[in-house]
């Protein structure tokens, strides 16, 4: 016989708003491995860009170099620096080991995502949401990123699981409420010092919790207890962030990159920035996330006009609609706010992170078609959408249209052929970025100048206290061809160093022997 008091203890945490880990676990499971195979294939083949370059340099010093670095450029992803410094001192540095923590942190992403769903809705649709991740364009791009995208969505799901969690505890014993709000604190402030623009994230919880508590259809202590939970969270994990803000926005220099905002930056939000440059996806994905968004609105309109009253003592649980929208929004629209009235920060890749909350939508969408056979047929689009994207994300010159692996194959296959000669090189500038030289693609594929003399070098990056190396004028350093047989000379198409190097060489007895041209880069080797 059930009795009032068991009846009322299972309705306090309803099957509904639970986080089923146990029952989603293996959907969680095969979707995650779905996204990390995925975006693991042909993963290795672009070549290194200068991001990415950027990722090396920091990781592969001692962990002094690296703090030294860190005072003065990059503190914004200096936790990630330090995990990949852990990482690659673990396996050895290459471009997959680079590259392979982002796709492991998609398919975590991905799994999460499948979770986070599944606490809200029915098993299907949180698998098509899943899936929808990881099929984004934006999405398997970060996997091949040796860069912390992949892992600020990882970090924005399992925030807002944690979020969710705290919350339906309202009606909790206060020391469970505690530590669950502590809890919620402790990784918002890791996820905002991985990557500050996280923070935006934090507020769009802030607007979820004003939602849920609006949406009641009276005022119950549960849910103000939960708001109230979160704005304590908040606050304090705020004001302990403050000292690594302050620092970032003391190093704002290094985003003088980024453009103001303008009419071209809403190409960004709505092509770039979750459908990266697939406009035809882009199309068919906005359709399907206001699709879902409608249909969650339906769905939240029958509810409230059929449902009872929430008990007073239960703490009404955030909707999916009211956990996507503002994850979706709150991000997107304060960075832009923030570039307009401050500084330029608007990137879209740097909003990657709430793309877990496009598919989410889309999910909802798509399980709203109801037959099977169309959900199959429109999962067939949105694949058949995302494949040429997929395959030119693919290719050897993907990023940025760099050819650094072409240049270290050349110049491997080439020194190979002498093999007994004495070599130096020097490196000119990069095409795109005026601070650096041409040895990041030395960083980027070390084996390739194992053994050239860097006839230049004046300080390395990891004494420099910055990213990259400072250097000596080639006239000054002309003693330092003494015995030198060969000398290469790799430098940009577009500040074309050949003239000016050639000439000076001429002067030390040096004549070009040969010369290639590549995507960006210019190569010659000088003998005498």
């Amino acid at each position: 016989m059930t009795t009032p008091t068991s009846t009322l203890r299972r309705a306090a945490v309803p099957a509904a708003v639970r986080i089923p880990v146990r029952a989603s676990g293996r959907d969680a499971l095969l979707v995650a491995l779905f996204g990390t195979l995925l975006t693991l294939a042909w993963s290795w083949q672009p070549s290194i860009w200068f991001d990415e370059a950027a990722t090396v340099s920091a990781t592969m010093r001692s962990w002094p170099e690296l703090g030294l670095m860190l005072q003065s450029i990059d503190a914004v992803h200096g936790l990630y620096y330090a995990g990949m410094h852990l990482w690659l001192d673990l396996v050895g540095y290459s471009p997959f080991a680079l590259r392979l923590p982002s796709a492991v942190s998609l398919g975590l992403a991905a799994a999460l995502t499948v979770i986070l769903v599944r606490s809200r809705a029915g098993r299907r649709t949180a698998v098509l949401a899943g899936v929808a991740f990881c099929l984004l364009p934006r999405v398997t791009w970060m996997g091949t990123e040796g860069r912390s995208y992949a892992l600020t969505a990882a970090l924005a799901v399992a925030l807002t699981l944690i979020f969710l969690a705290a919350w339906r505890r309202g009606p909790a014993p206060r020391r469970i409420r505690l530590l669950w709000w502590t809890l919620y604190g402790v990784v918002a402030i890791v996820a905002v010092v991985t990557f500050i623009y996280l923070a935006f994230l934090v507020g769009a919880h802030g607007l979820t919790a004003l939602w849920t508590v609006w949406a009641g259809r009276r005022r119950d202590r549960a849910a103000l207890s939960s708001f109230l939970g979160w704005a304590v969270a908040s606050v304090a994990a705020a004001a302990l962030v403050v000292p690594f803000a302050l620092g970032v926005v003391g190093q704002s220099g290094q985003v003088s990159w980024i453009a103001p905002i303008s009419w071209g930056s809403w190409n960004g939000v709505f092509v770039t920035q979750w459908f990266y440059l697939n406009r035809p996806f882009a199309v068919v994905g906005w359709a399907l996330v206001v699709a879902g968004a409608a249909v969650l609105v339906r769905a939240a309109l029958r509810r409230r006009a059929t449902d009872p009253p929430v008990p007073r003592m239960l703490a009404r649980n955030p909707s999916l609609l009211a956990i996507a929208v503002p994850w979706l929004i709150v991000p997107t629209l304060g960075v832009i706010v923030a570039s307009a009235i401050a500084t330029p920060l608007y990137s879209p890749r740097y909003l990657t992170f709430s793309a877990p909350a496009v598919a989410i939508l889309i999910g909802v969408a798509l399980d709203a078609l109801r037959r099977r056979w169309l959900i199959v047929a429109a999962l067939v689009a949105l694949v058949g959408l995302a494949a040429p994207q997929f395959v030119a994300q693919r290719q050897p010159e993907a990023k940025q249209n760099s050819s650094w692996s072409e240049v270290a194959e050349l110049i491997s296959g080439e020194r190979a052929a002498h093999p007994d000669e004495t070599a130096a090189i020097i490196y000119g500038p990069v095409r795109q970025h005026p601070s650096a030289t041409t040895r990041v693609i030395a960083y980027s594929y070390p084996d390739a100048f194992d053994g050239l003399i860097d006839v230049k070098l004046k300080t390395p990056a990891a004494q420099s206290g910055g990213l990259w190396e400072t250097r000596y004028p080639l006239d000054a350093v002309t003693d330092r061809f003494d015995g030198v047989d060969a000398v290469w000379l790799v430098t940009s198409d577009k500040q074309d160093w050949r003239p000016s190097v050639t000439e000076k060489l001429a002067a030390l007895g040096y004549t070009v022997d040969e010369e290639w041209g590549l995507t960006g880069v210019n190569v010659l080797r000088y003998v005498r």
